[in-house]
């Protein structure tokens, strides 16, 4: 008899002791992620994992590639081995990937990446992650089969916790309760605050289409600030990661992209001194600061690693010095001679798709115009995604004296208007930083 209730009080230990580990708000744990002051990570954005199990490549697939905006679905897993292969070799302390971690939220796509990463924390390098609108609860999920579309399993918010949970969550110094967000004690002189910015159904409730807008919720804000006051008591300096925006960096790009509450969260990061925002979304590389109650706070969008030239950003954090260096992955893989040239065409063509689309519908037939005008499209927007759009006014005549741009004018208004809010960026470079941060 004592034997049992001993085995029962046992029993009721452990749970209660597994409860409290996954249910507190881990305030206990002080110890920083590294001792020393150097360290370098590594960026990526919206990757849009999907795999190969789902698709056997026929009619469906090709339909839904032809709408991916330029997306390389094919050989995702190829190149991302490519990628690891090199943070290996480079040795990087960290690598963060600020959401949209599969196509569209496919349960299986999760867990073969996280198979995948999980080749880096072998070897200690640390992997960081949050989901992206795409991740979860999905109702866009699908497998293709032929012909056709079918649904697959999605990821509920309890998968994310156990697919994702040694990516971030077990170096985690405090979990929000409300979402899946979390932060990290990084060294003595930095925090990093993993935010939870999407909108999305509960478990229990239906999956839907992906809400493309985001929000810092109320009790998460509150958790953020706590975490933030924290960090100032100590002296610390906290770097913020996300995946909607803080800044319209297009004003053709804003409307769900930018946060819903971005003044509110603006001002909380300002009072607290925040100095650097990383996150993702709207899948162009770009680099913006707005002072907000007279502080400089700077905000790193990546481009998503799925299209060309699979920008990442390399970050060398020391003491007070900050370095941001945009990289491409110009890896090679066997199935495709030129990769990175593969994957370049592909999204051009996908712009050149635009253009010709739009310019088909304002009534343009002449094929020769249609071409011209297709291809400076597709150019465009190559430059502007890959962050290569910060050139001078005398640059700006140049590609606008261009047939392609004055073929647009006359003939699509919208297509104008887009190509104008692309053309150049005026505020600072997009793929390199030097900043001290103290």
């Amino acid at each position: 008899m004592r034997k049992k209730i001993g085995f029962v009080l046992l029993s009721i230990i452990i749970v209660l002791g597994v409860t409290i580990y996954f249910g507190r708000d881990k305030e206990q744990k002080e110890e920083t992620l590294f001792k020393k002051e150097a360290i370098e990570f590594w960026v990526v954005s919206d990757p849009h994992y999907i795999d190969k199990s789902l698709t056997d490549s026929g009619i469906a697939f090709k339909k839904i590639k032809q709408t991916a905006a330029g997306k390389e679905l094919d050989f995702q897993k190829e190149s991302w081995q490519a990628f690891i292969d090199k943070a290996i070799k480079q040795k990087p302390e960290m690598l963060i990937i600020t959401g949209d971690l599969t196509l569209n939220g496919e349960k299986v796509s999760a867990e073969k990446l996280a198979e995948l990463l999980k080749q880096l924390t072998d070897k200690g390098i640390n992997v960081f992650v949050i989901p992206g609108n795409h991740d979860i609860n999905d109702g866009w999920a699908r497998k293709f089969v032929g012909d056709q579309q079918e649904k697959t399993e999605v990821i509920s918010i309890a998968d994310f916790k156990k697919i994702f949970a040694d990516f971030g969550y077990q170096n985690a110094t405090s979990y929000d309760k409300s979402s899946l967000s979390y932060s990290v004690s990084v060294n003595q002189r930095y925090n990093f605050l993993f935010l939870d910015s999407n909108i999305y159904p509960e478990d229990s409730q239906p999956q839907t289409s992906p809400t493309t807008g985001g929000t810092i919720r109320g009790k998460t804000m509150k958790w953020v600030k706590k975490q933030l006051k924290k960090a100032k008591e100590e002296k610390k300096k906290t770097v913020v990661f996300l995946h909607h925006n803080i800044f319209a960096h297009n004003e053709l790009l804003s409307n769900g992209f930018v946060l819903n509450n971005a003044e509110e969260f603006k001002k909380v990061l300002a009072d607290y001194q925040v100095p650097i925002v990383f996150s993702g979304h709207i899948h162009a590389q770009d680099i913006m600061t707005e002072t907000v109650n007279d502080h400089p706070l700077t905000e790193i969008v990546s481009s998503s690693f799925s299209i060309a030239p699979q920008g990442y950003g390399v970050v060398t954090l020391n003491g007070n010095s900050f370095d941001y260096q945009k990289q491409e992955n110009t890896h090679k893989i066997p199935q495709v001679e030129n990769y990175p040239e593969y994957i370049k065409e592909l999204f051009i063509e996908d712009g050149k798709r635009l253009g010709y689309t739009q310019l088909t519908d304002a009534g343009l037939s002449d094929s020769k115009k249609l071409d011209i005008a297709s291809e400076f499209v597709g150019q465009v927007n190559y430059r502007f995604f890959s962050g290569n759009d910060f050139i001078s006014d005398e640059e700006v005549e140049k590609i606008k004296a261009e047939p392609g741009y004055q073929i647009i004018a006359d003939n699509s208004k919208f297509l104008k208007d887009y190509i104008d809010s692309i053309i150049q960026d005026k505020n600072q470079k997009d793929n390199q930083l030097k900043k001290n941060l103290y």
